[in-house]
């Protein structure tokens, strides 16, 4: 017995349904964007008080003068300082390739930085790594601190610590950049 298969009937096309044509959708992009410059302008916009009327002239006011004369000061008065190991052991290191931490012996340099506002107001409670002690080398104006903390930073390749370690480093352990 011969057995023949028929062919299959085509298939009916499927019916796309019928819609009707949508209504442009109003786009309130520039709602979210007005409602972002609000609240960056509440946060961000300073006291226009700035100048006072006096003996028919403009002066600063007294919070902006009292502002400049802080700040002035603050320039004035940097220090420039470094931070040593108490006693040896592995600490960590920002720039040691692969390895996260660095042995020091006591007595090596850690980091060297400036700062404006003393140790107590930049370092909190805390933040500088256990057995490290902050130790001010200079106290003057924020431009020969800033030229000090160069100097001693990319120096510091040719510091005899640095030196007798197998792989030398371009700077100190707890300096991320040469700032």
């Amino acid at each position: 017995m011969n057995t023949t298969t028929l062919p299959s009937a085509p298939k009916p096309a499927p019916k796309i349904p019928e819609t009707q044509p949508q209504k442009p959708r109003r786009s309130h992009w520039w709602l979210i964007l007005f409602a972002f410059a609000g609240i960056y302008a509440a946060f961000n916009v300073e006291d226009f008080d700035f100048l006072v009327e006096k003996d028919g002239g403009y002066d600063l006011s007294p919070q902006r003068k009292k502002k400049y004369q802080k700040e002035s000061e603050e320039l004035d008065n940097a220090e420039q300082y470094v931070i040593y190991a108490l006693k040896p052991g592995y600490y960590p290191c920002y720039n040691c390739g692969e390895s996260s931490l660095i042995y020091l012996n006591a007595g090596e340099v850690w980091k060297y930085g400036v700062t404006k506002i003393g140790q107590n107001r930049r370092y909190s409670i805390g933040e500088i790594p256990e057995n490290l002690q902050y130790k001010r080398e200079y106290v003057g104006d924020y431009g020969t601190c800033l030229k000090l903390e160069k100097y001693k930073i990319y120096h510091y390749a040719l510091l005899p610590e640095n030196l007798s370690r197998a792989i030398p480093l371009i700077r100190p352990p707890g300096n991320k950049v040469d700032l």
